[in-house]
C-alpha cells in the first residue's frame, strides 16, 4: 500500500529551504517539505498521549479559481514506531502551519488508520465538500498551528500548538513523495437531516401491543449486522451503539454516537477524527420537564419568568457539567481513562434537547443546546378539547394545523438563534398523524426526525419505524428542500409572546402565582396572553400563513413579513 511507503521514507528526511512563492501575499512549502515534530505536554508530571508529529506537504491544485494546498499529518504513538496512530490528508486553501489566526478551509478531508486499514474521505453530500468532525473549535485543537511567538526554520515553524500540547520541531526534511491514495472509500454524509432512534435495540414482535386494561412492555433485542443493514437502506443516518456494533457501521455514510469505554475502547484519538462520528451524547434529556417535576423548585416558584429563568441556569448547568447529557461528557469519559488532554476542552456542542414541552424550546435553544426535539404524541381531539379553554370559538383543527402550531414554536427558537429543531415520533401519535409529521416537519426545515424506542405505550414498533422511515425518504426525494443552513427563507408571520411567558396548553399548577379561579392578577394577565395568542394563531391559520411563534428578548426580528406582537395590556 502507497500510504505505507511513505510512512516509512518520512523518517529519514534531509533539510532544505521549503517555500515557493504562489502570489504576493500567499506563501506554500514546496511540495515534499517535511517537519518531524516531538511532543512537549501540556500537563503537568503527566507524558503526552503520543510522541511524534510529522507534517508533509504536497502539491498544488487548482479549486474555484483559487489555489489551495495538500498537507498531510501523521501522529505516532512512540518515536521509533514505523505506522502511525492515524494519519489524515486535506485540501485547503491556506498553510495550517502558516499562522494561529488564519484558519484554513478545508475542500477535502481523508483519514487513514493503519490499524483497521480504513482510508476514507469524509464528504458533505449537500455542498460536495469536506465534512469535517463536529467538536467545536476544530480547527483550534484538532489542525496545528504556529504557536506565538515561533520563529520558522527551512519553511516550517519551531513551535506549534496541538492538541492541547506543545509541537517542538526536530528537523525540517525535503523530497517526501506524495501519492494518491486511490483505495480511500469515500462516504457522502448528510448533516442536515438526522434521522434515527436513540437505542441501539428493537422489539422482538414486531408489532404494537395493547395497552389496556393494563401496561404491557416489550421484548427488545440488540440490533445484529442484519439490521443495521436494513435500516440504512431504509434511510436511516443516526445510530446510537454500543462498542461491540460499531464494526457495522463505522465506515458506512452514517453518524453514530458511542461511549469511549467498552470493548473496543474509543481509538484515542484516531476516532476523534471520524467525521461520522458525533460524540458520546445524543440528546439533553427534557430539562423542562425535569424542572416541572422538582420538589425543590415546583413548591416554591412563582412566576413565569421564574421557570424561564430557572430553565435556562439548568440547561447551561447541564450543557457544561461534565457529566450525563454535557457537551464535555466525552472529555470527562476520555480523562478519567487516563486521557491527557493537556489545556484542549473537547466540546461536543452540536446537539439537542429532547422535550415535551414544546412550549419553551425558544428558552432551551437561548441557553445553550444547538437545537430541540419534540416528543410527538400528535392526537387531535386532545389537542381540540386544549385550544378550545383559549379560543372565542371552538375549533376542529386540521392535521396540518395541529402539526404546524406545535412546530411553530420549535422552528421560530430555533430561527431566533440559528439553531436546528425536529421531531420525533411516540407509540401515543396518531398512526394516520405519524406520515404527516415527519413530512411536514421536513418541509419546514426540520434538522432532527427521530421515534422513540422503549417505554410501554411510549415505544415505536420497528417495523412502523421502518415504514415511516422510507416515507420520508421517498417524500424527500420528490421534495427536494434548499440546504438548512443558507439563507433563511422569509416567512408570512412572527407571533411575538413577551419574555419570560410561554404559551402552555397544559396544567399550570406549578406556577404558584396562578389560582384555579383565574382571579389573581397573574392570572388575568396569562389569559389575555393565551387568548390572544391563540386568536392570531387562528387568524395566521385562516390566512394559510407560514407563521412561528416567538418571544421578545429584545433583538430585532427579521425574516417575517408580517410581526404581531401579543400583550397583556388593554
Amino acid at each position: 500500500m502507497f500510504i505505507s511507503e511513505c510512512v516509512s521514507l518520512i523518517l529519514v528526511c534531509v533539510c532544505s529551504d521549503a517555500m515557493t512563492t504562489l502570489d504576493k501575499d500567499t506563501f506554500f512549502p514546496k511540495p515534499g517539505t517535511h517537519g518531524n515534530y516531538a511532543v512537549l505536554t501540556g500537563k503537568v508530571h503527566t507524558p503526552p498521549p503520543f510522541k511524534i508529529v510529522d507534517i508533509v506537504y504536497g502539491p498544488r491544485e487548482k479549486v474555484e479559481n483559487q489555489e489551495m494546498i495538500w498537507w498531510q499529518m501523521s501522529v505516532r504513538a512512540e518515536s521509533d514506531n514505523k505506522m502511525p496512530l492515524f494519519m489524515i490528508r486535506a485540501l485547503t486553501t491556506h498553510d495550517p502551519l502558516s499562522s494561529a489566526e488564519q484558519m484554513p478551509q478545508f475542500h477535502r478531508y481523508l483519514l487513514y488508520i493503519p490499524e483497521t486499514e480504513e482510508t476514507l474521505e469524509y464528504r458533505n453530500v449537500n455542498t460536495g465538500k469536506a465534512l469535517l468532525p463536529v467538536w467545536k473549535d476544530f480547527h483550534q485543537y484538532f489542525v496545528p498551528r504556529r504557536a506565538k511567538g515561533s520563529y520558522v526554520q527551512k519553511g516550517l515553524p519551531e513551535t506549534l500548538e496541538y492538541m492541547g500540547h506543545v509541537l517542538t520541531l526536530h528537523f525540517p526534511g525535503k523530497n517526501i513523495p506524495w501519492g494518491d491514495w486511490d483505495d480511500a472509500k469515500v462516504l457522502e454524509l448528510d448533516p442536515e437531516l438526522l434521522v434515527g432512534t436513540g437505542r441501539n435495540f428493537k422489539d422482538s414482535e414486531g408489532h404494537r401491543l395493547p395497552q389496556e386494561p393494563e401496561r404491557q412492555n416489550y421484548d427488545y433485542i440488540k440490533f445484529v449486522e442484519e439490521d443495521y443493514k436494513t435500516m440504512i437502506d431504509a434511510g436511516i443516518n443516526l445510530f446510537t451503539i454500543s462498542p461491540d456494533q460499531q464494526e457495522f457501521i463505522i465506515d458506512e455514510p452514517v453518524f453514530y454516537i458511542r461511549q469511549p469505554e467498552g470493548d473496543p475502547s474509543l481509538r484515542f484519538p484516531a476516532d476523534l477524527y471520524r467525521s461520522n462520528y458525533l460524540g458520546s451524547v445524543m440528546f439533553m434529556d427534557e430539562p423542562a420537564i425535569i424542572m416541572v417535576g422538582d420538589e425543590n423548585i415546583h413548591k416554591d416558584l412563582m412566576y413565569f419568568s421564574d421557570a424561564a429563568a430557572v430553565l435556562k441556569k439548568r440547561v447551561k448547568e447541564r450543557y457544561y457539567c461534565g457529566s450525563n447529557y454535557s457537551a464535555f461528557k466525552l472529555e470527562t469519559s476520555l480523562k478519567n481513562m487516563g486521557v491527557n488532554l493537556g489545556d484542549m476542552r473537547l466540546e461536543q456542542y452540536d446537539y439537542p434537547a429532547w422535550e415535551t414541552l414544546y412550549d419553551m424550546a425558544f428558552y432551551e435553544v437561548e441557553a445553550e443546546v444547538n437545537g430541540v426535539v419534540h416528543e410527538g404524541r400528535y392526537q387531535l381531539k386532545p389537542f381540540d378539547e386544549a385550544v378550545a379553554k383559549w379560543a372565542d370559538t371552538p375549533r376542529q383543527h386540521t392535521t396540518e394545523e395541529l402539526l404546524r402550531y406545535h412546530f411553530a414554536f420549535l422552528r421560530g427558537g430555533a430561527r431566533a438563534f440559528d439553531k436546528y429543531w425536529g421531531t420525533s415520533i411516540y407509540g401515543q401519535c396518531d398512526p394516520d398523524i405519524s406520515p404527516e409529521a415527519i413530512k411536514l416537519a421536513y418541509d419546514m426545515g426540520a434538522r432532527y426526525i427521530w421515534f422513540w424506542t422503549s417505554d410501554h405505550e411510549h415505544h415505536m414498533p420497528w417495523p412502523e419505524q421502518l415504514e415511516l422511515v422510507k416515507t420520508l425518504r421517498k417524500h424527500e426525494s420528490e421534495n427536494p428542500r434548499q440546504s438548512i443552513n443558507g439563507p433563511k427563507k422569509e416567512l408570512d408571520t412572527a407571533i411575538v409572546i413577551p419574555y419570560g411567558y410561554f404559551l402552555s396548553l397544559g396544567n399550570l399548577w406549578w406556577v404558584r402565582s396562578l389560582d384555579e379561579e383565574g382571579k389573581s392578577e397573574a392570572s388575568q394577565r396569562y389569559d389575555k396572553i393565551m387568548q390572544r395568542s391563540i386568536k392570531a394563531i387562528h387568524n395566521a391559520m385562516d390566512r394559510g400563513d407560514d407563521f412561528d411563534i416567538l418571544v421578545d428578548d429584545g433583538r430585532e426580528i427579521q425574516g417575517y413579513r408580517r410581526i404581531i406582537y401579543i400583550n397583556h395590556d388593554e
